[in-house]
């Protein structure tokens, strides 16, 4: 699902998390509290947003996949309202939920079948937003610009890796 990362690339690139991927080709993302390349302590990835767009024209499906994926997905840990117009650094209407990271994986495909072609944004929950929105987020359909502008990145973050995950 996610594209293989080199943990070396992350820890140069950022000093306030690393993902792990698996090497079994399953892809699945994971975070290390203790990496042994460099000997520091990283935060652990708990949470993941996924963020749902619409346009003004598509309010009732998209009221329709949040109903949906409420029913289908147990695991969010939030479910926010429809926000009607463009915010922070989303660039459409959307709507929000929060997946634990544990469930990342198996909640993917469910909501890339619920989504009725809407665009959809999957990013860790991370001290350094804007390599979270951008170096370690997925897309599911259109990937849309976002407003980069609006997001901090950490503080001990020199460089930023770009391409799609």
């Amino acid at each position: 699902m996610f594209k293989e990362i080199d943990v070396r690339q992350v820890l140069s690139m950022r000093g306030s998390i690393a993902v792990n991927l698996s090497s079994d080709n399953s892809s699945k993302m994971r975070a290390s509290t203790n990496n042994p390349l460099d000997g520091k302590e990283y935060k652990i990835m708990e949470e993941f947003h996924v963020h749902i767009y619409f346009m003004k024209n598509e309010i009732e499906l998209a009221q329709q996949i949040r109903d949906d994926l409420i029913r289908a997905i147990p695991q969010l840990t939030y479910v926010g309202e429809l926000i009607l117009k463009p915010i922070g650094p989303h660039p459409r209407p959307m709507f929000e939920i929060h997946v634990p990271a544990a469930k990342i994986d198996s909640v993917v495909p469910v909501i890339d079948k619920k989504r009725s072609g809407l665009s959809v944004l999957i990013h860790p929950v991370q001290d350094d937003e804007l390599a979270a929105h951008t170096v370690f987020a997925r897309w599911l359909g259109e990937k849309l610009k976002l407003d980069l502008s609006q997001l901090d990145p950490a503080k001990s973050s020199q460089h930023v890796i770009h391409g799609d995950i």
